[in-house]
């Protein structure tokens, strides 16, 4: 069962409840896209549009100007010649990661996380079986190492709650939402890698 890229995860989803969450990409076609681009507030990011690990590949840059915009654009063409790339707006916050597996034993499974970077670094993770309600999540939220953090700094744990139940209950064969971003304010899907039931 094949992933899906963010703009295809996206195009999937993108008439579903849970897009409601979903920080939209920009094609980097600098040439026809630059007077949307140029109406993002920066820094911005710049990314492969794939299915691998985009950190691991180097394949994701953040970038302050519409100048550096375009001398990065440049360099990951050259890294990667004849690949698609996307531009996004930043989003500070704390990364969770939240996937859905499908389990022989369990059928669906849900799990939750430190996300971004830390997801592999830190192995911080919890697994509910699906379906699953708002108070487990948030239970299982409780769990995690990073719990404390997403306490400290205030972050809104009731949007991230909602929009992991959200997910939960997408008729998906597998996900992994890596990172949902989640701050004070809101809880949003940065990246995405779906594969949706036949």
């Amino acid at each position: 069962m094949e992933l899906l890229d963010l703009e295809n995860s996206f195009e999937e989803i993108k008439d579903l409840e849970i897009a409601n969450y979903l920080v939209l990409p920009i094609n980097a076609d600098l040439e026809k896209f630059k007077a949307k681009i140029e109406k993002l507030k920066f820094p911005l990011w710049i990314k492969l549009n794939t299915s691998e690990h985009k950190a691991k590949i180097e394949a994701i840059k953040k970038v302050s100007s519409y100048e550096e915009l375009k001398k990065v654009h440049s360099q990951l063409q050259k890294q990667f010649p004849g690949k698609k790339f996307i531009v996004q707006e930043n989003v500070s916050g704390i990364e969770i990661i939240a996937g859905i597996k499908t389990d022989k034993t369990f059928e669906k499974v849900l799990l939750l996380g430190a996300g971004g970077s830390l997801a592999e670094l830190i192995q911080d993770t919890e697994f509910r079986i699906l379906p699953i309600e708002k108070t487990e999540i948030e239970e299982a939220l409780k769990q995690l190492k990073i719990y404390k953090i997403l306490e400290e700094k205030q972050a809104n744990i009731s949007k991230l709650v909602n929009l992991i139940h959200d997910f939960s209950k997408l008729k998906i064969e597998e996900a992994d939402l890596n990172p949902v971003i989640v701050n004070e304010k809101e809880a949003v899907i940065i990246d995405a890698r779906i594969s949706l039931e036949e």
